[in-house]
């Protein structure tokens, strides 16, 4: 395999950023990224996270995932787009986030946006689905044995 995997604890093949040990970024790696979701607060919470990673590494936002979680109760959008002034006050003192007022404030701006977006976010990414079927497994028994070279000459 190329420099753009590595072979993990498991002898299952990872990016090289998830490591090749079992650590949650691994299990990240294996259960989550990548994966397709419709699951509107995982989705927020890829958005949020996303934002909060701008100028960090991946592994620092998200070695603070769960307090992220905690801080933006459960990425349930309705509640953050309710969020107030005071909360962001708040959260600007939680040592256990991202302190990035800007940061914070655009994630309760994307709540209230992605609240009265029509169509929802569900809808968006669904519609960009590609729905094709795989062809069915047809074997190799229709590839013939022997090709005739054509000669040069």
């Amino acid at each position: 395999m190329g420099n753009d995997v590595i072979i993990g604890y498991d002898g299952k093949p990872r990016c090289p950023w998830a490591g090749a040990t079992d650590t949650a970024l691994g299990r990240y790696h294996d259960e989550v990224w990548g994966k397709r979701t419709y699951d509107e607060p995982a989705m927020f919470e890829a958005l949020t996270l996303g934002v909060f990673e701008v100028g960090l590494s991946w592994s620092i936002v998200f070695g603070k995932r769960d307090a992220f979680r905690r801080a933006f109760c459960g990425f349930d959008i309705a509640k953050v787009a309710a969020m107030t002034g005071r909360d962001v006050d708040r959260l600007l003192q939680d040592p256990s986030i991202i302190r990035n007022r800007g940061k914070i404030q655009a994630t309760i701006d994307n709540a209230s946006a992605m609240r009265s977006a029509s169509p929802s976010l569900v809808a968006l990414v669904k519609s960009y689905e590609i729905t094709r079927k795989r062809a069915p497994d047809q074997g190799v028994s229709w590839v013939p044995a022997c090709v005739p070279c054509m000669r040069q000459g």
